[in-house]
């Protein structure tokens, strides 16, 4: 019987929350988290357990990692797994959320879009320099710029992609906090 089981991520950028709901379902089914995979997770086998995931952005030195985790411990989470700057907690359904209010989930959403930004922007950068290389040049220059170009829009349309969906997912959270704000007046 297999013991590990890979899960494929739908894109934390635009499903953290799908992504979260189906690591639950997969816990209460015996399959826990174990670590980050390329591009999804790693789950392994255990006894069925109702808990609910959360994921938070934050780059943290070597010598803050055990108080950072010992925060959320105090507040019911349990650290399951890092991956650079991307930590995921687990805890009982019924717990606070990680992310109350509006404005500390704005907060995770800008530090994600942090890296994911820097990358879309020199990823642009690269690809305009070639789409001008390539349209100036010609002969072998002009064949070279245009692999490049094509090479490099690899990388940048999903890095386009991802930080729109970042910047989505704060416009929708300024929006929901916004009609909350309207209900209550």
């Amino acid at each position: 019987m297999l013991k590990k089981r890979y899960m494929v991520s739908n894109g934390l950028a635009f499903f953290e929350e799908l992504d979260m709901k189906k690591l639950s379902k997969k816990a209460a089914k015996g399959w826990h988290l174990k670590r980050f995979r390329f591009a999804g997770y790693e789950l392994e086998k255990g006894d069925a357990e109702d808990v609910i995931y959360n994921i938070d952005y934050r780059t943290l030195p070597a010598d803050e990692k055990d108080e950072y985790f010992e925060l959320f411990a105090f507040g019911g989470w349990t650290h399951v797994c890092s991956s650079a700057d991307m930590h995921i907690f687990k805890a009982t359904p019924g717990t606070t959320p990680i992310y109350s209010d509006v404005e500390s989930a704005i907060d995770k959403l800008a530090r994600l879009a942090k890296p994911v930004n820097i990358v879309a922007s020199i990823m642009l950068a690269i690809s305009m320099i070639l789409w001008i290389w390539m349209t100036v040049s010609s002969g072998t220059l002009h064949h070279i710029a245009q692999q490049g170009f094509a090479c490099s829009l690899i990388i940048t349309v999903p890095a386009l992609m991802t930080s729109g969906g970042v910047y989505y997912h704060m416009w929708k959270s300024l929006r929901v906090n916004s009609k909350r704000f309207i209900k209550n007046s």
